[in-house]
């Protein structure tokens, strides 16, 4: 497993002069290394299928104009349009395929979200009155992204981050652990896993009515 140092604590320090902020804005679930069509648009491809979505914990809503997402390496990969709002308790998810058309329209080089599938970090940033703000990041490990496993908080917002391994069972002991649910893209993170069937052999059942 490979130990990163958020580049992005020292990009904010750099940039700001401040700790990081505090901010209504969060990350809310990554999917570092898709093995499906996430995106829709009737084909797989990693950059494309690539996901990270956001949530707005409330009370208000919030207006994303002036929220960015950077990787680790200080690369913009997404910029909000200004006048998207997004409403308390809801989440939003933008696809790499978003990204890679934000960048073009940017005049930037295409790399897309770049989550690398031996761990990395994401980081949320907020321009406020001239100053770019850390609004929030986080950093995932290579169990994290595996095939088909996003990596979010649970419950939405406020929970502790869980890998979300449904459709790609993690039996590991390195936190964070798996929950047996499926990846959510813009879909509520709330969620119990299921409760595993029980095995037991025939006798044991008739001895239950013993």
């Amino acid at each position: 497993m490979r130990t990163l140092i958020p580049a992005c604590l020292v990009l904010a320090v750099w940039l700001t002069g401040l700790a990081p902020a505090q901010a209504a804005l969060s990350l809310n679930e990554i999917m570092a290394d898709p093995a499906s069509d996430w995106d829709g648009d009737g084909e797989y491809e990693y950059r494309r299928d690539e996901w990270v979505e956001v949530f707005n914990p409330g009370p208000g809503t919030v207006e994303l104009g002036g929220y960015l997402l950077s990787d680790n390496d200080g690369l913009w990969t997404y910029g909000f349009d200004p006048g998207t709002t997004l409403a308390a308790g809801s989440a939003l998810v933008v696809f790499g395929s978003q990204s890679l058309a934000w960048q073009q329209a940017q005049g930037m080089p295409q790399y897309g979200f770049r989550l690398h599938n031996d761990g990395d970090t994401v980081c949320l940033w907020q321009f406020v009155a001239g100053d770019t703000l850390l609004a929030d990041t986080h950093t995932y490990n290579t169990h994290e992204a595996d095939d088909d496993r996003s990596t979010g908080r649970n419950p939405d917002g406020t929970g502790e981050w869980q890998i979300f391994d449904a459709l790609n069972p993690y039996d590991g002991t390195l936190p964070p652990l798996g929950n047996g649910l499926p990846p959510t893209p813009g879909l509520p993170n709330s969620g119990n896993p299921p409760v595993p069937a029980r095995k037991g052999s025939w006798s044991g059942v008739k001895g239950l009515f013993r």
